[in-house]
């Protein structure tokens, strides 16, 4: 069973934490205290792609786009779609957050919902200034 079968739903369900992935499609390590989070380490100033639906075989919905880190270090969060043979930033959800913000809050971007339909490779991309496990969740809903 593939790890976005458990996630389907009805359409008025509420959202929930989307499973991201390497790009191979091998899920990521959920944090311990809040398992919707998926982590990823960066032993230094490194970019980390957390992919969603790397299989590009759902119709889904994200709602918003949540991320913060263990440490105090600078990270530029890009939602990120490839077309036309390019990888494309998606404006609305970029995010520029400062060591503190990263380290003692949690980021948001959420435009009104952003719809991806099928065979669209998209993920999450972090720019990290430095060392530190960085934290990400998507909400949203697969479509059914």
């Amino acid at each position: 069973m593939k790890y976005t079968d458990q996630f389907t739903q009805e359409q008025g369900d509420k959202p929930r934490g989307i499973p991201l992935t390497d790009s191979e499609g091998v899920e990521l390590t959920p944090d311990t205290d809040a398992p919707a989070f998926y982590c990823l380490t960066a032993a230094g100033a490194e970019t980390l792609k957390f992919y969603i639906d790397s299989d590009k075989i759902r119709y889904y919905s994200m709602v918003d786009i949540n991320v913060t880190a263990s440490a105090s270090v600078t990270l530029a969060v890009a939602l990120k779609w490839r077309v036309l043979g390019a990888d494309k930033e998606k404006y609305a959800y970029s995010m520029a957050l400062t060591g503190t913000q990263a380290l003692q809050g949690m980021s948001t971007a959420y435009p009104l919902i952003e719809d991806v339909p099928p065979g669209t490779k998209a993920w999450i991309e972090v720019a990290t200034g430095g060392a530190a496990t960085v934290a990400v969740n998507v909400m949203g809903r697969y479509k059914v």
